[in-house]
C-alpha cells in the first residue's frame, strides 16, 4: 500500500445488523466486528503541492489493482483544520480502510512487488508521509447515500475519557447515542477509531470519525448545535465523560474502491 495510503475509517457504518445469517457489510468490511483503518499523514516537501501527487493517482489505482484485496483508499485534504498561522500542519491524509487480515496479506504482497515500490519512491519525492494504523467501531452508517458519491466530508475529533469515567461508560454513552440516531440525522456514517499500531501519545485515546455528503449536512448539524438543542448533548459529553480536542474537517475523494 504505498507510502500515502491510509484508511479511512469513518466511512463506513451500518446502524443495524441484517437479519438473520446475513453478514452486516459494506464495500467487503463486516461492519458488526472492528475493522482495520489506515491513517497515512503527509507533509509536502518544499515546492510540491497536491497536483503532484494528484499525478500519480493511476498508478495508485493500477498498484491497489495489482497489490491489494479487500481494501479502499481516500484523500483527506484539510478544510477546517487545526493549523494555525505559524504552526506547521498536514497537508494531506490518505486513508485506507478494509478487513484487518486483508491489511497483512496486502502489504505483504505490496512490499514484494517492484512496481509498487518504484510508486513508493515516486511518492517519497513529493511528501513526506508516516503510517498509523487502528481499529474502527461502526456505529452507524446510511450505506445508499455513501454509495452515492466518492466524495464527502469528514470530522474528526479526538478524545480520552475522564479519570472518574469507566471505559464501559463511554460504551453505554456512545450506544444511546447510536439508538437515538435517525434518519433524519446529518450525518453519513459514524465511526470510533481505536489507534493502535505506531500511535505514539495518543494510546490510551479514541476518536469520533463522521461522514457528511457536503457543507450542507455539516452546518446542518453546526445549526443544531447551536440552535437546536445539540450543545447541551455536548457539554454534557465533555463535562461528564471525556476531553476532547475539538473537531476538524476535511474534505475527502476516493482514489481507489474496493467493489466486493
Amino acid at each position: 500500500m504505498l507510502k500515502v495510503i491510509p484508511f479511512i475509517a469513518l466511512v463506513t457504518f451500518s446502524l443495524s445488523a441484517l437479519a438473520d445469517d446475513h453478514e452486516n457489510s459494506w464495500r467487503g468490511v463486516n461492519l458488526d466486528q472492528q475493522f482495520g483503518i489506515q491513517f497515512e499523514i503527509c507533509s509536502l516537501l518544499p515546492g510540491k503541492s497536491i497536483v503532484d501527487m494528484a499525478k500519480l493517482d493511476r498508478d495508485v489505482r493500477t498498484q491497489f489493482d495489482a497489490n491489494t484485496q479487500g481494501l479502499s483508499l481516500m484523500r483527506l485534504t484539510p478544510l477546517f483544520s487545526h493549523g494555525m498561522p505559524g504552526n506547521s500542519q498536514v497537508d494531506f491524509i490518505d486513508v485506507t480502510l478494509g478487513p484487518i487480515t486483508d491489511f497483512g496479506s496486502s502489504w505483504d504482497k505490496w512490499m514484494s512487488s517492484e512496481d509498487a515500490q518504484r510508486l513508493m519512491s515516486k511518492i517519497d519525492d513529493v511528501a513526506e508521509c508516516t503510517f498509523k494504523f487502528a481499529r474502527a467501531n461502526n456505529r452507524v452508517a446510511k450505506t445508499e447515500a455513501l454509495d452515492a458519491t466518492d466524495s464527502r466530508l469528514v470530522s474528526m475529533e479526538w478524545c480520552s475519557k475522564r479519570e472518574n469515567i469507566r471505559w464501559s461508560q463511554i460504551i453505554e454513552q456512545h450506544d444511546q447515542w447510536e439508538a437515538s440516531y435517525g434518519e433524519s440525522g446529518s450525518s453519513m456514517a459514524w465511526n470510533v477509531v481505536i489507534p493502535r499500531l505506531g500511535s505514539g501519545d495518543r494510546r490510551g485515546q479514541f476518536m469520533h470519525m463522521v461522514s457528511y455528503e457536503n457543507t450542507a449536512q455539516l452546518m446542518a448539524n453546526e445549526e443544531w448545535i447551536a440552535n437546536g438543542g445539540g450543545a447541551a448533548a455536548l457539554r454534557n459529553y465533555y463535562d461528564a465523560y471525556a476531553n476532547c480536542e475539538g473537531e476538524s474537517v476535511w474534505s475527502a475523494e476516493y482514489i481507489y474502491r474496493n467493489e466486493s
